[in-house]
């Protein structure tokens, strides 16, 4: 049995990349549902009335908490 060597980096690198490809299929497959679409615009509204707040990274939702 042979061994191949495959360095970390690259590794890291390909999880990475899988990670952005498995958020596409996720959102892809939200809005092929009736369902999912709804949640979405109603999510849109209630952000719109600000009914919640949206935050980016870690600061802000300290700040918000």
């Amino acid at each position: 049995m042979e061994k191949v060597v495959v360095p970390a980096s690259l590794l890291k690198e390909l999880h990475k990349h899988l990670v952005k490809v498995q958020e596409v299929l996720a959102t892809l497959e939200e809005l092929m549902d009736k369902e999912g679409i709804a949640r979405i615009r109603r999510a849109s509204e209630e952000y719109r009335k600000g009914k919640y707040i949206a935050v980016e990274n870690v600061e802000d939702l300290e700040r918000v908490l």
